[in-house]
């Protein structure tokens, strides 16, 4: 995959973004349809001690979960994972912070307590409110 052959990010952001524009959208998608691809993903960014974005546009754009969906986060959690962010896709100032209140509900049912910031591209922890 490009993870393992590139390392100049800190965290993967829209692993499941074709979801939103797949002409049946989320109907044909899941993760265990996909699980071996997708852990391949998830063991490479923790290999590399990189993270993974939760990104709440799906829920602006009528889809019924957050990028990626909770059973990625889940594994993600289960695999060693525990850099994750918090984005909104957003393009417009009122999608700025979008639904991020359901963010901590989120990320606290797959395993999670905390998220992380970056400052100069390391990362802080932060306890989920």
């Amino acid at each position: 995959t490009d993870i393992q052959r590139f390392d100049g990010f800190d965290v993967l952001g829209h692993l499941d973004y074709v979801v939103r524009y797949g002409k049946e959208r989320e109907k044909q998608y899941s993760y265990r349809k996909y699980a071996d691809v997708i852990d391949q993903i998830l063991k490479a960014l923790i290999e590399k001690g990189k993270g993974l974005e939760l990104n709440t546009a799906g829920l602006k754009y009528g889809l019924p979960f957050a990028h990626p969906q909770q059973d990625v986060l889940k594994r993600y959690k289960e695999m060693g994972g525990e850099i994750i962010t918090i984005g909104a896709d957003a393009h417009r100032p009122e999608h700025i912070a979008y639904d991020f209140q359901k963010a901590s509900d989120i990320l606290k049912g797959c395993g999670f307590k905390y998220y992380t910031e970056f400052s100069r591209r390391k990362p802080h922890f932060k306890q989920l409110p």
